[in-house]
């Protein structure tokens, strides 16, 4: 496959090797000073009792990740960050693309806020194509969207990650970057089409030098935002990272009890699975509120500023089924089912009724534990089947290791989507589901606050090991 060049605003993107002079030496600097966030338990319940800003997303719609519309010509105001994620005093540089002569920037702490979902921490403009940004005592950790808008042109959101490396939280909240980088159609090559939409043209290797497509925000808003806020609203102590920081090792994590992933972490490094796995061994519980994650590999290259060389975890070279961690792993795709509730004696089930139908909320992409090599698991839920089907059934499942760490894994990426009746593939949600679906996952966030899952949840399993 032949390299794919882009050329936008003096700066050269390469899709496939991936070198660009922003990415060559990045305006980065290490973080020296204090920023005096507040640091003490109930930080985050207090951060969200501040007054919200329910006007963040105004001019910026719900666009979805993988969006051909996005090649449509109009005049756009776009950006991206040379660091995923930052802290206290770090200076990371955003980088404009558009025609227009002033950018309108606005910094939003994303969260619950009553309801509002972000709060505006500053305002400001720029005629300037570099924007550089510094973490302060005004911008708490979080994940922050920030919104870049013009007269005359469409505006979009570009995402960024605030961590606090000395954070003890309830649980690290991971923002999937490398999955929404993967299926980010900007510029028309992606890590599974290219312009033509077909898969035997897209790139090899792709670059974070570059917007995402859809609304600019990756996956966030769908994926992510919905199970983010409900953990913002119960007042979590959160530590907020992506997966690149992740993959920098178990310090990343400082004093955390859980690790949750939210609708769709499809992609991991080697590091990442191994700072999961040392996790693990600690103590802390590890939960993933979708489903197919963990299932590709992939490494970083170029500073962490590309990612390529995808394979599956469960084939060789690699041979390790995502499976060995999360007790079952991804095997169907286009599904559309319900989810009928089988452990309802037990957490997090058990805010519902034995036999409850959660409708739709099984797809896109779903787990099972039937068709993998696994410790053994307990079964909370299964998909619906039909009269006579013969297909395996789906299911969320949960296991407990001798730590005392506790793995959940909802088996679906419909369920942080559903949340909000915000899924991509043309589910919806009635009410009566979005509060069945609400009421588990305050029931999973409630349950984290209690520290190591086996320590008073231990998994009584009902499907034995598979080797």
């Amino acid at each position: 496959m032949k390299a794919r060049a882009l050329q936008v605003t003096g700066a050269l993107l390469l899709l496939t090797f991936c070198t660009s002079p922003a990415s060559a030496s990045p305006m980065r600097t290490m973080g020296t000073g204090t920023c005096n966030w507040d640091q003490d338990s109930g930080w985050v319940a207090r951060e969200n009792a501040k007054a919200g800003t329910s006007t963040w997303s105004k001019g910026v719609p719900l666009r979805l990740s993988a969006d051909f519309s996005r090649r449509a010509q109009a005049d756009r105001v776009e950006g991206w960050f040379d660091s995923t994620s930052t802290t206290c005093g770090q200076n990371v540089n955003l980088h404009i693309l558009g025609k227009q002569t002033l950018t309108y920037v606005d910094v939003f702490r994303m969260g619950y806020y009553q309801g509002s979902g972000a709060r505006l921490i500053t305002s400001t403009k720029t005629k300037n194509k570099t924007w550089n940004f510094r973490s302060s005592s005004q911008t708490p950790p979080g994940q922050y969207l920030i919104r870049i808008s013009a007269p005359k042109a469409r505006a979009s959101f570009v995402p960024l990650v605030i961590h606090n490396p000395n954070s003890q939280s309830d649980i690290s909240f991971i923002s999937s970057i490398l999955t929404w980088q993967s299926y980010n159609q900007w510029s028309g090559y992606s890590l599974y089409k290219g312009p033509d939409a077909k898969r035997e043209t897209r790139a090899e290797t792709v670059s974070f030098d570059r917007p995402y497509d859809g609304d600019g925000s990756g996956q966030f808003r769908y994926m992510e935002f919905p199970a983010l806020k409900r953990a913002e609203k119960l007042g979590l102590d959160i530590n907020y990272l992506t997966d690149i920081d992740l993959d920098k090792g178990i310090s990343s994590l400082g004093k955390t009890q859980s690790i949750v992933f939210g609708g769709h972490g499809e992609y991991w490094t080697k590091a990442m699975r191994e700072t999961v796995e040392a996790s693990l061994a600690k103590g802390i519980n590890l939960i993933s509120l979708g489903g197919n994650t963990g299932y590709n590999f992939t490494e970083l290259s170029n500073g962490a500023r590309a990612m390529g060389k995808i394979t599956t975890w469960r084939d060789t070279p690699n041979d390790k089924p995502e499976s060995l961690i999360w007790g079952s792993q991804y095997f169907a795709l286009n599904v559309h089912k319900d989810f009928v509730v089988t452990r309802a004696d037990a957490w997090p089930f058990n805010v519902l009724s034995q036999g409850e139908i959660i409708k739709g909320v099984v797809g896109n992409e779903v787990d099972s534990p039937l068709n993998a090599v696994g410790p053994a698991v307990e079964e909370l839920a299964r998909s619906s089947t039909n009269p006579n089907e013969k297909s395996i059934a789906s299911m969320a499942t949960y296991y407990t290791v001798a730590s005392g760490a506790g793995i959940l894994n909802m088996g679906t990426n419909g369920w942080v989507c559903a949340i909000e009746n915000i899924c991509p593939w043309g589910h919806t949600f009635s009410p009566a589901t979005k509060a069945q679906i609400q009421a588990v996952t305050d029931a999973i966030f409630a349950g984290l606050k209690k520290g190591p899952l086996g320590n008073w949840r231990k998994a009584n399993p009902d499907i034995p090991k598979r080797s």
